[in-house]
This record gives structure tokens, C-alpha cells and sequence, in this order.
């Protein structure tokens, strides 16, 4: 008899919890009605709070709502100190529409909560689950003292629920006003904010400055809300508000360079020379006092070579300015990097190749010198060796650095250098083989470097019997960086000439178009971009001719009408393009909106 007895038992049991799982399999489902049979067969036999909640949730989602409360009710009249089931009374109560009767458990809920923080916050949750987002907010406001800043962040996320971003924002602020620890909580949930709709409308961007403002000048002192706004500006391309304020911010307070020299690499990835310029200025303007002050020296004079319009008289500036800073900070393991800028200056703009070799081998011998800079001092050497067409001991120091740098981005620069040796000898297979390999580097300068070339391999060679047209192209690419440009194009115009409607036609006119402006020969370099865009519209490379012809025109040539013919081409055409947000922002430049605060 015990046994018979056991075993129903164990039956019973196992049939109710096989019930109970697939009440529970359709509730997830979303098949309410029959999860809702199950449920009321369960709670008959064995109320459980677990069957409860989905129970009454699909009640709820069936608009079933006096069921809903009926069952509520029922358990809050058993245990009226579970403010839960009141919770769900009030949901259905909203729900039918009953306003005096929610509005009076509302009041009742928020007097027996009395400031408990672990049920302000569960009873709240309750109502923001069922959307109640208000009432959510009335338990936060109510269950603590007047002007209590407790629960500011889920006072926030209600406001944002509410579609009120303003206050969304401020209740962001007040919470990290109090708690600046909690700095990257908040700074959050503003990126949030912002990236969602900041860079298309700008309505989000002006609630987040405007809060950013109010809360500046109450609280000038404090850092964390001033480097948030220059995020913001940045963020949202008003880059010289964002270099103002961020100077302004070290002038009180004398502990910024550092975030000013990162704007101003900032500026530098973007081309904007002349913020850069005025950001590096800034550092340089506070003596030599740190590593920093050789470094901003060292990118201001790449920034002065990269905006250099009279080249022969602006390379003579820079050269002596180079001088200058050499003989100010002296050759030593500081200022290696300095030396080894200064020499790829001389071998690559002034074409003072025994020179620079001179510069770097000095460079080298200095002692203590940090191994990552000598690195870069051997890749320099090896560029310049390459440059006088010594490919082999340019290969031996390329070789050196990738040996000694295997993890290390300079060892993956070495080793996309070498890379590049092969594809000019016309070893193309070992030169993918390398590419394939460095497309994961951690260096996206070096993974996009090697993805271009590998893209460039994978086009073009091996479509015909020949491969003649793609070593020739090698061959020529060689020349170009060896800064043989006539010899370079008249092999670039073979190809063209023998191998008339080849695949790498495009290629080449890009090439011939690179070589006329770097020889200031921007008509001729127009002829190439246009062939581009007239003949080969429907290739890869239309977007970089459209964009490079549009900055001829704009800062070259200085035809404002032909330059916004070409962005306003990238705008409408190429909307996917990497440079359609450039060419917008330059087109509104040119057709007079009020950006000067902004560019």
C-alpha cells in the first residue's frame, strides 16, 4: 500500500511539473490562451508565485484585465505585505481605465513602500514592465525625500521612455554630480543618446550641449562635464569649438595637453592641417617641459609639409624649422624620432637621399635609444635604401625589425614593407600569402594598407594567359615611389597602349593622376581624375576621383562652383561612400551656411 501510495505521489508530481513546463514553453511562445488553460488547472491544485507571474502576464497581454485583477487581488487579500500583487492591481486597474481606484492604491502602494530602496526599485520595475512608465516614475519621485537625488538613473531611463530627452539628460547629470565615479556609467548613456540620431538631426546634440552648459557654470571646476562636452563637439564635427574649449579648460586648470595633443591627432587622421596646426601650437607654446613638446614639434612639421602650396620655398621654411627644433632639443634618445621624420623629409620632399642616410645612421648610434624608435629609424633607412634602388639592403632591415617585432604593429609595418618588395618584383603570390596575414593586424593604418594591395593582386593578376600587364604596373608603382615620374608614366602608358580596356586602365589613370599633383601639375591631374569619372564610372575607384577632383577645385585651383559640381556628386551618388560626410560638410562650406564655428 505505501508503495502504490509513492508511486501516484511521484506521478502526480511528475505530471504537474511536465504541465507546469509546458504552460510555461507556450507562455514564451506567445500562445497565451493556451498557457492560460494550463495555468488555471496549476494554481488550483498548488499556488506558486512562479506560475503566478507568467499566469497573470498573459491575462495581461490578452487584454483580459479584470481576470487579471481578480487573481491579484485574491492573492494580495492572503498576504497584503507583498506590494507586488497591489502592483498588479493597479497595472489592471490602469489598464480598465479605472483612474480613482488606481490613483488611491497608488497613494497606498507609495505609504507602505516608506522608503525602502530594494522595493521602491522592484514596485517600479513592475510598472515599467507593464509600461506604466508614469506611475514608475511617481513611486521614484514619492518614496524619497524632496530633492533627494536617489534613483536619478531610473528616473533617466523613464524620461527617455517618456520621450522627455531634456530631463532624460539633466537626471544623467545630477546622478554623475553626485557620484563622479560614475563617470562612465553616465558618459554611457549620453554616446547613446547621441549616436542614435546626433549626426543625422542635431536636435539630440543641442539637448545634450544646452544641459552640458547650464551644469558648466554652476560647476566650472568640474573636469568631468567640461571633457564631456568637447566629446561632444568632436563627436559632432564642431571641431574648433571643441579645440577652443578644451584650451580654454587648461588654462584654468593646467592639466589638459595631453587631451589637446590627442585632439590635435585627431585633426591630423581627418586632414585638418590647420586646427592641428593651431592645437600643436598651443603645447608648443608651454616650453619644453616633457616628450610631448617633441612630439607636437614633430607633427606640426608634418602638418606644415601636408599644406605646402609653393613647394620650393615652404620646404626651405620647414627644412630650417626642423633645424631649428633639433638644435633646441639636441640629438639625443628623445628626440630620435624627430631625426628620423626630419630625414624621410629630406629623402622623400627634398630628394636628399645621401643626406637623410647620414641623419638616420646618427639617429641610430645614439645611445639608450628606445627599441621601437630605432625600429622606426631602420624602416626609414630601409624606405630611403628602397628610394635609391637598393633593394636588397632595404629587404635586410625590413627583415630585422619584422624578426624582432613579431606582435608588434612596427614588425607589422616591416613586414607589409617587404610585402610590397615582393609585389614590385612580381612575386604576387608571396606577397598575398604576406597580405593575407597582416589584414588582422592590430594596426588599421597597416590592415587597410594590406587589404587595398591584396584587393588590387586579386583583381588583376592572373586574368590572362600574361601576366605582363600586372608586372609592368609593379614595375611602375616602383618608379613612382622611387620619384622616377617620367619613366614611371611612360611605363603606365604602355600598358595603356598594349593592353587596351585591361582591367588595371583605372588603376593606372589614379596612378598618373597621384604623380601630376604630387608635381604640382593639378590641370593634368584633373585630365586623369575626369577620365575616371567619364570612363570608368562604374569601378571601384570613382568615388576617391570624384573626391580628389572636388579638393583640386576647391583648394587648388580655387573654383568653388566646379568643386561643390563634384561633392554634391559623392552626396547624391555615392551616399555609402567614406567621404561622402567630408564632401557634404565641405559643400555646405562652400554654398555659405554658418559653419565657421564648426569646421
Amino acid at each position: 500500500m505505501r508503495i502504490l501510495f509513492f508511486l501516484f505521489f511521484t506521478f502526480t508530481c511528475l505530471a504537474q511539473n511536465n504541465d507546469q513546463r509546458l504552460a510555461y514553453q507556450y507562455f514564451v511562445d506567445g500562445d497565451y490562451e493556451k498557457a492560460i488553460v494550463l495555468y488555471e488547472e496549476i494554481n488550483k491544485k498548488k499556488f506558486s508565485i512562479n506560475t503566478y507571474n507568467p499566469y497573470y502576464t498573459s491575462l495581461i497581454n490578452l487584454n483580459r484585465f479584470s481576470e487579471a485583477e481578480k487573481i491579484a487581488r485574491k492573492q494580495f487579500i492572503k498576504n497584503n505585505s507583498r506590494l507586488n500583487f497591489l502592483a498588479d492591481i493597479i497595472v489592471a486597474q490602469y489598464k480598465l481605465n479605472q483612474k480613482n481606484k488606481y490613483s488611491s492604491n497608488v497613494k497606498k502602494i507609495i505609504k507602505q513602500i516608506n522608503g525602502r530602496n530594494s522595493q521602491v526599485i522592484q514596485i517600479a520595475n513592475r510598472f515599467q514592465f507593464f509600461e506604466l512608465y508614469s506611475i514608475a516614475l511617481e513611486i521614484y519621485e514619492k518614496s524619497t525625500e524632496k530633492n533627494s537625488t536617489e534613483y536619478d538613473l531610473q528616473k533617466a531611463q523613464l524620461y527617455s521612455l517618456l520621450g522627455d530627452d531634456e530631463l532624460m539628460i539633466n537626471k544623467n547629470i545630477s546622478y554623475l554630480l553626485n557620484n563622479p565615479n560614475q563617470k562612465k556609467v553616465v558618459f554611457n548613456n549620453i554616446q547613446r543618446f547621441v549616436d542614435n540620431n546626433g549626426i543625422q538631426n542635431e536636435k539630440n546634440y543641442l539637448v545634450v550641449k544646452k544641459a552640458l552648459l547650464n551644469i558648466i557654470k554652476i560647476y566650472p571646476e568640474r573636469y568631468d562635464f567640461n571633457e564631456m562636452l568637447v566629446w561632444l563637439f568632436m563627436q559632432n564635427k564642431k571641431y574648433k569649438m571643441a579645440l577652443s574649449h578644451i584650451i580654454s579648460i587648461d588654462r584654468r586648470t593646467n592639466n589638459s595637453l595631453d587631451k589637446i595633443y590627442t585632439i590635435s591627432e585627431t585633426f591630423l587622421d581627418l586632414e585638418k592641417y590647420d586646427l592641428a596646426i593651431e592645437a600643436l601650437d598651443y603645447i608648443i607654446s608651454k616650453g619644453f617641459n616633457s616628450k610631448i613638446y617633441i612630439d607636437s614639434q614633430i607633427n606640426k612639421l608634418y602638418a606644415l609639409t601636408k599644406i605646402a602650396n609653393d613647394k620650393d620655398q615652404d620646404f626651405i621654411k620647414i627644412n630650417n624649422s626642423y633645424l631649428d627644433v633639433i638644435e633646441e632639443v639636441g640629438q639625443n634618445s628623445f628626440s630620435v624620432l624627430l631625426l628620423s621624420n626630419y630625414a624621410h623629409f629630406k629623402a622623400f620632399y627634398l630628394y636628399e637621399l645621401e643626406e637623410a642616410k647620414l641623419i638616420l645612421e646618427d639617429a641610430m648610434n645614439i645611445a639608450g635609444v628606445d627599441q621601437v624608435d630605432l625600429a622606426e629609424c631602420k624602416i626609414q633607412y630601409a624606405d630611403v635604401l628602397l628610394l635609391s634602388d637598393k633593394i636588397w639592403d632595404a629587404l635586410l632591415y625590413y627583415s630585422q625589425v619584422e624578426n624582432d617585432f613579431k606582435e608588434n604593429p612596427i614588425g607589422h609595418k616591416a613586414k607589409f614593407k617587404r610585402a610590397k618588395i615582393a609585389y614590385y618584383q612580381g612575386d604576387f603570390n608571396w606577397a598575398q600569402a604576406q597580405l593575407d596575414v597582416l589584414k588582422s593586424s592590430t594596426s588599421k593604418l597597416i590592415s587597410n594598407d594590406a587589404m587595398n594591395l591584396s584587393l588590387l593582386i586579386t583583381d588583376n593578376y592572373n586574368l590572362d594567359t600574361t601576366d605582363v600587364p600586372m608586372m609592368l604596373f609593379a614595375k611602375a608603382d616602383l618608379l613612382s615611389f622611387q620619384k622616377k615620374y617620367d619613366e614611371a608614366i611612360n611605363l603606365y602608358d604602355s600598358i595603356l597602349i598594349s593592353f587596351k580596356g585591361h582591367d588595371l586602365s583605372d588603376e593606372i589613370y589614379f596612378r598618373k593622376y597621384q604623380i601630376y599633383y604630387q608635381t604640382n601639375k593639378f590641370e593634368f591631374a584633373l585630365k586623369m581624375l575626369e577620365t575616371i569619372i567619364e570612363d570608368f564610372s562604374f569601378e571601384i575607384l570613382i568615388d576617391d576621383a570624384l573626391f580628389q577632383a572636388a579638393k583640386i577645385y576647391d583648394y587648388n585651383i580655387k573654383n568653388k562652383e566646379k568643386a561643390n559640381k563634384y561633392y554634391q556628386k559623392i552626396i547624391l551618388d555615392h551616399e555609402g561612400s567614406i567621404y561622402a560626410s567630408q564632401a557634404r560638410e565641405r559643400f555646405r562650406f562652400l554654398r555659405g551656411d554658418n559653419l565657421s564655428n564648426d569646421l
